[in-house]
């Protein structure tokens, strides 16, 4: 059962975390754990077959690509 998803999930969880710490010492470079996080959480979406999880991930992928834009450009 550890395994069920192929281990997504548990990349998922690396990515977020990385991305939250990373975010709180305030590097742009959190980002981009953050789109790692939402490319995997689609595959999850995808492997789950839930429409909402895909679009959720889909949706804050974007935000992160424009919260990185943003940060860069001062």
């Amino acid at each position: 059962m550890i395994f069920k998803y192929y281990g997504v999930d548990w990349i998922i969880f690396a990515f977020v975390v990385i991305h939250l710490w990373m975010l709180g010492n305030k590097k742009r470079q959190a980002f981009l754990f953050g789109m790692g996080g939402n490319l995997f959480g689609i595959l999850l979406g995808y492997l789950v077959e839930s429409i909402a999880c895909i679009i959720m991930n889909s949706v804050f992928l974007t935000m992160h690509i424009n919260a990185y834009r943003k940060w860069g450009s001062k």
